[in-house]
């Protein structure tokens, strides 16, 4: 096997040394492996977790040593990988295995542990040249038995061998690593992703593919690319329209979708899950705009849109999804709002504040108009935020002055009427008819005055009391 002296500076905790000499001296020869490899390679900063592959020891043993150093946790098919949690890192520590297909799809392998395989035999087991290297700290030697070091430095994605086929998450897997890393995919690696029956995977572990691409890759797009050659549209109907759709005056619906991608994420930041709620809605936002596929068989999206058919056949997040429509529906109400400025009211600008935290709104709409217009000024998005601060509704929607306690004090009996009340005079402050306590007061006595007793308000055609 290829011996390299490492001309690359791996950082390794002091504490991983001194596991690997626990290792060592029970026998074993303690390897690191996988993606942390790789991302050093790279020069991408990886947090402080660890691969380690023990060549030469049983898992008995093994654990039996890590246990000297904290508490161990087994996990996996067959209790194949043990977990090791310390202060300063994490490490999942496993022995070799042989894996033998038994069944379709990717969980239709046998596994068991062979502690003592050679480390070449091992990495042929992986998916990609990339992540088939191995760093023995104790040596400092690079194990690259598969030119994956290479490949890197060509910006190529190679699967190792022939068990590649046995696993249709792979598939995914180089789409995603295509746009991680900026990977050209070869052909013959193409070749063997499109035999592969993707139906066989869990819907779960498609989304989990489909989320590393689009919230860890700068430029997504390289992989989504890959996605109609990959064989990938074939399963996804809804995005498949979208690659099929004509171009529409030089305009192709696929073009804006991976120029929308990287745009956004250029622009991938913001609190909770507002990165992943972008990306998704720039993955979505041609679906609904060329045509839909005829509806099929997605539990619970009949007769809804075509992104809500598409999300539906990849996750189950209801409030996520709800979030991912609710954004395309108002993504270009900032470039609408522009356009019809002179008749935008403040209250328009209040409800839509309500509808969404309008920095992050104005990130998608921003990358909307830059997969469309490159560099060229969106000015929609210095006013509307110019608009927002001078009603004090950027940073946080607005909320309601009259409270349902405030009409209880008042002698309002408690039910329903308390909340058509509280709807009621929140709509005048919206269109800034109410902007103190003592104004909704006053408001709300006149409505009472002479009434006898406080009813519900009457909804008027433009949405506030009669």
């Amino acid at each position: 096997m290829p011996r390299q002296a490492v001309n690359h500076r791996f950082e390794i905790l002091p504490e991983v040394y001194r596991v690997g000499e626990r290792i060592h001296k029970a026998g074993g020869r303690p390897i690191l492996v996988g993606g942390w490899v790789r991302d050093v390679l790279l020069g991408i900063e990886h947090r402080q977790d660890y691969d380690i592959e023990v060549f030469g020891l049983p898992m008995g043993r093994l654990r039996n040593i890590l246990a000297g150093i904290g508490p161990v946790h087994s996990v996996g098919r067959h209790f194949g990988v043990l977990k090791l949690k310390t202060q300063a890192a994490e490490y999942d520590i496993s022995v070799p295995r042989r894996e033998s297909n038994i069944g379709k799809g990717h969980r239709g392998f046998l596994v068991e542990p062979d502690p003592h395989m050679s480390f070449d035999e091992a990495a042929a087991r992986r998916d990609f040249t990339i992540n088939a290297m191995g760093y023995a700290f104790l040596e400092e030697q690079l194990l690259d038995p598969h030119g994956g070091e290479r490949d890197l430095r060509e910006r190529i994605l190679r699967h190792v061998g022939p068990a590649f086929g046995e696993d249709p998450l792979r598939v995914l897997r180089a789409m995603q690593f295509a746009g991680r890393f900026e990977l050209r995919i070869l052909e013959e690696t193409l070749a063997i992703c499109r035999a592969q029956d993707l139906a066989e995977l869990p819907r779960e572990r498609i989304w989990e593919e489909f989320r590393k691409l689009t919230m860890q890759s700068a430029r997504p797009a390289q992989g989504l690319r890959y996605a109609p050659e990959l064989g990938v549209l074939h399963y996804l109907p809804e995005l498949r329209a979208v690659y099929e759709a004509p171009s529409q005056e030089g305009t192709s619906p696929w073009e804006l979708t991976l120029a929308m991608l990287d745009c956004a994420a250029a622009l991938r930041e913001g609190p909770d899950d507002e990165p992943r709620v972008l990306m998704t809605a720039a993955l979505c936002h041609q679906m609904d705009a060329n045509g839909k596929p005829e509806p099929d068989a997605v539990a619970g999206a009949q007769g809804h849109t075509a992104t809500a058919r598409f999300l539906a056949r990849l996750t189950n997040e209801q409030a996520f999804v709800e979030a991912v429509l609710g954004l395309l529906s108002d993504l270009e109400t900032p470039r609408q709002f522009y356009e019809r400025r002179d008749a935008i009211m403040p209250g328009d600008i209040r409800r839509l504040a309500l509808r969404q935290r309008l920095p992050f709104l104005l990130r998608a709409a921003t990358a909307h108009h830059q997969a469309r217009h490159g560099e060229a000024p969106f000015p929609a998005a210095p006013w509307l935020k110019a608009q927002a601060r001078a009603l004090d509704v950027w940073e946080h929607a607005p909320e309601p002055i009259l409270m349902g306690r405030h009409l209880l004090e008042r002698g309002l009996e408690p039910g329903p009427a308390v909340g058509e009340w509280v709807r009621a005079a929140f709509e005048r402050q919206l269109d800034g008819k109410i902007r103190t306590l003592d104004e909704a007061l006053a408001w709300l006595d006149g409505q009472w005055a002479g009434a006898g007793e406080p009813t519900a308000p009457r909804p008027s055609p433009g949405g506030g009391e009669a």
